[in-house]
């Protein structure tokens, strides 16, 4: 994920400059003004949410893979759960999305039936290392945008739940430039999270049963096509 505030304020590390940044956002789709509010509010309560040009991306893979059945982990406000949820409709497909947070999935139910979208979406509350080991459906697309140092753990429990010839993907995987920043000009809390993410992007690249590409698309998008 990636705050809006920090990327109006070109706070991040970025392989873009902000004026490319302006530019590319400028090209999204126009937003309804509920999407334009979900984006101020963001903004206003530091809520890390996708910047539009990622929902675009995202909505452009749901569409080159005719994606139905979509599991993302980490919900946030349902501001990527909507944009989903729209890639999957002319398909009638469903979006099942996790939530570890209380005040933010309830924001996120409110979003969702805004938007007239309670029937293409599931929203599961609680911690995803509890909620993933039980789910038994399998998915055509898994977005996860959750916490960096567990992308490992999230691989080993979802791969066997993406479909052959679904689409995996990574938010973040850049780490704001920590992935080639030396370890000891890292914070003390960061080194973990870094080293485990640098672990992840060598395993899913080098994965056989992957195609894998990073997009340098705002903080890095890792993408994997299973075989």
């Amino acid at each position: 994920m990636l705050s809006l505030m920090n990327v109006e304020g070109a706070i991040m590390t970025t392989v873009f400059s902000p004026e490319i940044e302006a530019y590319l956002r400028n090209l999204a789709p126009v937003r309804p003004p509920f999407m334009l509010e979900m984006e101020k509010y963001a903004m206003e309560n530091y809520v890390s949410i996708i910047p539009p040009e990622v929902a675009q991306f995202l909505t452009f893979l749901v569409h080159l893979s005719q994606a139905r059945e979509v599991l993302e982990i980490g919900t946030a406000i349902a501001y990527s759960t909507i944009w989903l949820a729209w890639a999957v409709a002319p398909r009638d497909g469903h979006i099942t999305t996790i939530e570890i947070n209380d005040r933010r999935a309830k924001t996120a139910l409110k979003n969702i039936r805004e938007a007239g979208l309670e029937d293409r979406i599931t929203l599961l509350k609680g911690h995803a290392v509890d909620i993933v080991p039980k789910l038994q459906d399998t998915y055509d697309f898994i977005f996860i945008d959750a916490a960096k140092g567990q992308y490992g753990w999230f691989f080993e429990k979802l791969y066997p739940r993406l479909k052959p010839g679904g689409i995996l993907v990574s938010d973040n995987v850049l780490a704001e430039g920590g992935v080639v920043t030396p370890d000891e000009e890292l914070r003390h809390r960061q080194k973990t999270a870094v080293r485990r993410l640098r672990d992840y992007l060598e395993m899913i690249t080098a994965h056989p049963n992957l195609e894998t590409t990073v997009v340098p698309l705002s903080d890095g998008i890792a993408v994997s096509l299973k075989k």
